[in-house]
């Protein structure tokens, strides 16, 4: 009997052994891929399109101030204002715009609205009673100013305004 030992071609082998490799490694690659797209990219596509209440404050700030667009700025305050509702600077601000606007009740919603929420702030006063003052309601801007003076009594602002809030009254 006789047997018949078959000796492949080692350059051959070598060949075959190299592709199956290759393949597999192909194989875990493009899985690896496939995950990291699904993971990653929802996450880097969601970040771009959600922008911080700074950015929006300071678009909406560009908006009024270098654009004299009064409508992007207060719409852009109001979606800052949606992820960040406590941000008193951008509800001044808000304010303000509507002020300039001559959207008088927006304007007092807004300030009613901080003065509610038991804002303190200085800005906040200053810009409230200056709606009252240019709409010539003397008696509704001394109140907010007085209220004011409580919390900033060296305030050369809100003094300044009450003095013209005072001289206007007659």
């Amino acid at each position: 009997m006789s047997s018949k030992i078959l000796v492949a071609n080692p350059k051959k082998v070598q060949y075959i052994c190299r592709n199956i490799a290759t393949a597999f490694l192909i194989d875990i690659m493009r899985k690896y891929l496939i995950l990291f797209l699904l993971i990653i990219l929802p996450v880097s596509v969601f970040s771009q399109q959600q922008e911080s209440a700074d950015e929006l404050f300071v678009k909406a700030r560009s908006a009024a101030f270098d654009e004299k667009d009064y409508p992007k700025a207060i719409s852009l305050a109001r979606e800052a204002l949606v992820s960040a509702p406590n941000y008193t600077d951008i509800s001044v601000f808000l304010g303000r715009v509507y002020t300039w606007s001559d959207d008088l009740v927006n304007a007092r919603q807004v300030f009613s609205d901080l003065q509610k929420r038991g804002v303190q702030d200085e800005d906040f006063f200053r810009a409230y009673a200056s709606l009252e003052y240019w709409n010539d309601q003397y008696k509704d801007a001394l109140l907010i100013l007085n209220n004011g003076l409580t919390y900033h009594p060296q305030s050369q602002d809100l003094l300044l305004l009450k003095s013209k809030v005072l001289y206007s009254q007659g």
